[in-house]
């Protein structure tokens, strides 16, 4: 952020933390006592659907922005966990809280990648199906053209 002005990319990145952040405030404010369903949920969701919004913010920088969206949620993720705990910490929980951080960012940034590859999936079909083919030589041609590129036949309206 050289210039005083937001990048998409900054925006991108501080959506995703900020949506990370949120969720893992929430994701807290249960102790973790057993590792259940309800807390492997809760890992696995949280930094795959920030990835995700980080993503589709910016999908040129979705891998980079994802990891980083990860990281630092998955920092604030423990160090929220590790303020609230009031007693001594059992060493799975320990273990668990150790690991959130790099696997927060491997989930994070496949979130954005998959964010990245739909939204791209996504805008070839239409771009595709908004083509108008030529009848004469069925050259593919914008939807709003009038007559085809390749051999200036008139298209149909």
């Amino acid at each position: 952020m050289s210039t005083g002005v937001f990048q998409h990319r900054e925006l991108s990145v501080l959506v995703g933390i900020l949506a990370g952040a949120l969720m893992a405030v929430f994701a807290s404010a249960t102790p973790i006592t057993n590792l259940g369903f309800a807390d492997l949920v809760i890992f696995l969701a949280i930094p795959t659907l920030a990835g995700v919004l980080s993503g589709l913010a910016d999908p040129h920088h979705s891998a980079e922005n994802g990891i980083l969206v990860g990281i630092v949620a998955g920092l604030a993720y423990v160090i929220m966990i590790t303020a609230r705990s009031t007693t001594f910490m059992e060493s799975n929980i320990v273990l668990f809280l150790i690991l959130t951080v790099p696997v927060w960012g491997l989930l994070s940034t496949a979130g954005a990648i998959f964010s990245r590859t739909a939204s791209a999936t996504t805008a070839r079909s239409y771009s595709s199906a908004a083509l108008k083919a030529c009848a004469s030589c069925s050259a593919s041609n914008p939807p709003d053209a009038l007559f085809c590129k390749n051999c200036g036949t008139k298209l149909p309206t």
